[in-house]
């Protein structure tokens, strides 16, 4: 049996299809979100209210989307605390998840982000998710990195997705290879955590919305009841209203 989630980096204008096209389908979602990048335009904050309304979570992404690594430490946790405020401040909500930006972290930002938030999540992918724990590492990402990149994270991560990615090596292309593993995860003794993670920019960058919509309806038709919010995903309580 299979559990899945998808997440989405980044804050991109291009977040409200997506979320149009999950509601469409029914898909669960966390959309973690800065409050500005550099590298892109993000969402004003009435499109970000919308997501929030539509029962989707909101997830702190730092202030600026800044690669934590690069900064002195002081810096890095006012980047992690005032992208946390901006969105309680925008949302009334507690912002109890976080995302490393580019998925860059090191010991140190580790012990910062527990100070303010239940989960942080990398970009360390072909891993498969464990009950709750703080640092949440990713299974898939919904881009096509190639099959190599996914047996050799699988690999270096000592994951149980090592053994499937061989086995469906032939699978015909990215995607398909990633619906076979899941499959055969499906069909396996116990409860198999999956985590999703991609950018909405990314998806219209590469005219990937026809293959993502085909995946949600894949989802939909194979195994429906696999599908789970983040939260509900990884065992955490669901973020509080702010009083």
């Amino acid at each position: 049996m299979v559990n899945i989630t998808f997440t989405w980096d980044d804050g991109a204008v291009e977040d409200i299809k997506l979320m149009n096209i999950a509601i469409k389908h029914n898909i669960p979602s966390l959309f973690f979100i800065p409050a500005t990048n550099s590298e892109r335009n993000v969402m004003p904050g009435q499109s970000i209210k919308a997501i929030a309304e539509n029962n989707f979570e909101i997830g702190a992404h730092t202030y600026s989307h800044s690669y934590l690594t690069t900064l002195p430490l002081k810096k890095a946790h006012e980047e992690i605390l005032n992208g946390k405020f901006f969105l309680e401040q925008l949302i009334g909500k507690e912002i109890p998840h976080f995302c490393f930006p580019g998925g860059h972290y090191n010991p140190a930002l580790i012990d910062i982000t527990k100070e303010h938030f239940k989960t942080a999540r990398t970009a360390d992918t072909g891993v498969l998710v464990n009950e709750y724990k703080f640092l949440i590492r990713p299974t898939f990402q919904f881009y096509d990195r190639g099959k190599k990149s996914l047996i050799y994270h699988s690999f270096k991560s000592f994951s149980e997705l090592s053994g499937l990615t061989i086995k469906n090596l032939f699978s015909t292309g990215y995607f398909n290879f990633v619906k076979d593993i899941i499959w055969d995860l499906n069909d396996r003794h116990g409860a198999h955590r999956i985590i999703i993670w991609g950018h909405s920019w990314e998806i219209e960058e590469n005219n990937l919305w026809d293959i993502l919509e085909d995946f949600f309806i894949w989802l939909n038709n194979k195994i429906p009841n696999s599908l789970k919010s983040y939260s509900d995903l990884i065992g955490c309580e669901t973020s509080q209203s702010l009083s």
